[in-house]
């Protein structure tokens, strides 16, 4: 029998590329063994107009007995439409589709499209099963796992419980769907080979963005409310050690492929079998790099070690919150004392940590927000991911929505691909705020004309020192936003060749701390070419600049540059009109405090759209008021809740820093160290510091009130240089 296996267009595709369709790929497997014709189309990141376009062409070249479409609830839609134009092109065609949707919804996918046959469950005996039953002409009732019509109505054969004998199964047929095509195109070597093991431990933040995903489990002992494995019936069922390995060099020596991803729920469910992967992985000498997922508390030292040996550089850990009320609603029940303890041991072992963090899951509140946020403090991820809880058919929380009503009638009906955030107990705006409280990460980069180490050098490394393309790869990997300064970055006489350089790295989100002064300046059109080209493609995306008085005479006294702030409204409203955003530093003094208000609708005039009230120094320590003209922090925590009353209305986001919250509510003002407890900087040694760790460690403290305050565990404390000015008296425990 001729058959096509066809993955539909993404409508959301990942920004890695992990291999084919691992479904397809082995049900292609299973068909191939038995004799018969298989072809494979991967259309992820095809437009729908453009497959539609593409498949009666197909249907003419391939002539195919069947085509197996597989289908998510996001691209249900799409695959009907594929369903439909198959039937059109080629009547006589058997168009079977099966996926995660159709296993839930057989009855909506028969009901909305022409396709023939709807494949419920595991489909790899059923495929062999349902081919076989065609061609010999059998009746699909004695075919397991199977929807079709019949009569006018939608029949189910018997169940098909979970396949069970999973080393029975060939390896994938990753060639089905040239998978040694698409790993070349999609590759992003750049980033991956000038980060490289640049710190003393040779950790790094791997992320692959080009890597073969193989599972070596099916199954999860745990049922977190979010995941499709909370609805799922059955027992987890393994890949012997022996067969995951021969699978691994299969394909690594198929494709010349040393990147994978161990793509299971939870790849240490079983310690001991993972261990047995990782020591036959270092005997093998395959020199594979891999990455994995798994719980902070299914983990060891031993293991982690085994595990580095074997080439693992990144292991993603669910952590989704620091609430153990939280953890319990979700049935995560994680234990929270071992997060930490794993954390540290994985970067001992030369693995980068990512920690995975949700908001907004069931038993929510601020308190538990800023509870996770407060046992994060001090963890120090490589990386960090941060999402709203979102409601995906299948899993347990769906079914807890549709009851609350979150899910409006009719909401499948719509051609939309986006997951409904989960309002059964908060608003969307209530969900917005929790995602404001917990930030993921900005790094930054000292990049700037004039900044220190040779880290500015913008040449390609050698054997040396890094230099700035390798800083520049790893803040990549390693942060959602990148921020240049420590010196006047568009000064640089390579301006515009560093944003070609973040261009080649594929960047998102650089910022630049600037005066905007030589954004005004003549003669820099390259500059600006290079700068409008990166905010077309999102590579750039705004500038912070720092101020110190909307009163030119006392900006300019304080940065000692004659003509500094005319120069810098200039500078601030082009950059605006150009695209990009302006978020303004403003430096609190005894001169500007009591007149924030009208500060605050000056930069609004001119293009701001958040401002951080700054006392003493910046966040990264670029920038600091000399210490003597500080008004007291009791003065300045007064006149920025007042200003800040007027920032709705201007169209300002406003938040503080360096202003604890006994003095100044983050309910009130939102407090930057409080919301940004993962940002770092990035030395030229390449080994990222901590800031909240420096200033914790090295430039503020907590005076005795601090002892019983219940704010403590998230609360920086006071800068040191202020309690020698000015003593401890005004704070006070919460």
């Amino acid at each position: 029998m001729k058959i096509l296996l066809i993955n539909p267009p993404n409508p959301d595709p990942p920004p890695s590329y992990y291999g084919p369709h691992y479904g397809l790929s082995l049900i292609g497997a299973v068909l191939e063994a038995a004799g018969h014709r298989v072809a494979g189309r991967d259309y992820d990141l095809w437009k729908r107009e453009a497959v539609l376009a593409e498949l009666p062409r197909l249907a003419a070249s391939e002539s195919p007995d069947l085509v197996g479409l597989s289908c998510l609830s996001s691209n249900r839609w799409t695959v009907m439409a594929m369903a439909d134009a198959v039937k059109k092109a080629s009547p006589k065609t058997t168009v079977v589709v099966g996926g995660p949707w159709a296993t839930l919804e057989p009855g909506f996918v028969l009901g909305r499209c022409k396709a023939d046959i709807v494949a419920v469950g595991d489909g790899e005996e059923t495929a062999l099963e349902l081919v076989g039953a065609l061609s010999d002409g059998r009746s699909l009732a004695s075919v397991r796992g199977l929807a079709f019509r019949q009569a006018g109505a939608v029949r189910r054969t018997g169940a098909r419980g979970p396949f069970q004998d999973v080393d029975s199964l060939p390896y994938p047929a990753f060639h089905l769907f040239d998978a040694a095509g698409q790993l070349e195109a999609r590759s992003r070597p750049e980033a991956q080979a000038l980060a490289g093991h640049i710190s003393a431990a040779g950790r790094r933040c791997l992320a692959m963005h080009s890597a073969l995903m193989v599972l070596g489990s099916r199954g999860c002992v745990y049922r977190c409310l979010f995941c499709p494995m909370s609805t799922f019936q059955g027992p987890v069922r393994r890949h012997s050690p022996s067969y995951f390995i021969g699978m691994v060099e299969h394909l690594c020596k198929t494709y010349a492929q040393k990147r994978m991803v161990f793509g299971d729920n939870y790849f240490t469910l079983d310690q001991d079998w993972a261990g047995e992967i990782s020591d036959r992985l270092v005997r093998s000498k395959l020199g594979l790099q891999w990455i994995c997922m798994t719980r902070p508390d299914a983990v060891s030292r031993s293991l982690l070690a085994k595990m580095g040996r074997a080439g693992c550089r990144e292991i993603a850990y669910g952590l989704e919150s620091g609430s153990p009320a939280v953890q319990k609603r979700i049935g995560k029940r994680m234990q929270l004392d071992r997060v930490g303890p794993a954390l540290k041991d994985t970067r001992d072992a030369g693995i980068s940590a990512t920690l995975m963090l949700m908001v907004g899951n069931p038993g929510e509140s601020t308190a538990t927000v800023r509870e996770t946020a407060g046992f994060c403090a001090g963890l120090e991820p490589d990386r960090v991911l941060v999402h709203t809880t979102k409601v995906y058919p299948g899993t347990a929380l769906h079914a807890l929505a549709e009851k609350q009503g979150v899910i409006p009638a009719g909401f499948y009906e719509r051609d939309d691909h986006r997951a409904p955030p989960y309002t059964g107990e908060r608003t969307l705006a209530e969900l917005k705020a929790f995602k404001g409280l917990l930030q993921p990460r900005t790094t930054f980069l000292g990049a700037g004309a004039g900044c220190v180490n040779g880290c500015c050098e913008l040449r390609r490394p050698g054997e040396g020192a890094p230099v700035l393309p390798k800083l520049l790869a790893l803040a990549s990997l390693r942060a959602e936003r990148t921020v240049l300064g420590g010196g006047e970055p568009f000064l640089r006489k390579d301006a515009a060749e560093l944003l070609a350089e973040a261009l080649v790295l594929q960047m998102h989100g650089l910022w630049f701390y600037t005066t905007a002064r030589p954004l005004a300046a003549p003669r820099q059109e390259k500059l600006w070419e290079a700068l409008t080209a990166s905010l077309r493609k999102d590579v750039a995306r705004g500038v912070i600049v720092p101020l110190f008085s909307s009163d030119p005479a006392r900006h300019d006294r304080a940065t000692q540059v004659q003509g500094s702030l005319v120069q810098a409204r200039a500078g601030m409203l082009r950059w605006r009109r150009a695209g990009g955003e302006v978020h303004a530093w403003l430096h609190l003094s005894k001169e500007n405090v009591s007149g924030l208000a009208a500060w605050l609708a000056w930069t609004a005039d001119h293009g701001v759209s958040k401002v951080s009230f700054l006392f003493g120094s910046s966040p990264p320590g670029w920038g600091t008021a000399d210490w003597k003209d500080l008004p007291s922090m009791t003065e300045a925590s007064q006149a920025v809740l007042k200003a800040s009353a007027a920032a709705g209305a201007l169209g300002i986001e406003v938040s503080s820093f360096g202003i604890p919250e006994c003095l100044l509510s983050d309910d009130q003002v939102p407090s930057v160290e409080n919301r940004r407890v993962f940002d770092e900087f990035l030395p030229p040694s390449g080994e990222p510091v901590s800031l909240r760790g420096l200033r914790c460690e090295k430039l503020k403290t907590k005076p005795s009130a601090c002892k019983a305050c219940g704010k403590a565990k998230l609360c920086e404390g006071v800068w040191r240089r202020y309690l020698r000015l000015h003593g401890s008296s005004e704070f006070h425990g919460l």
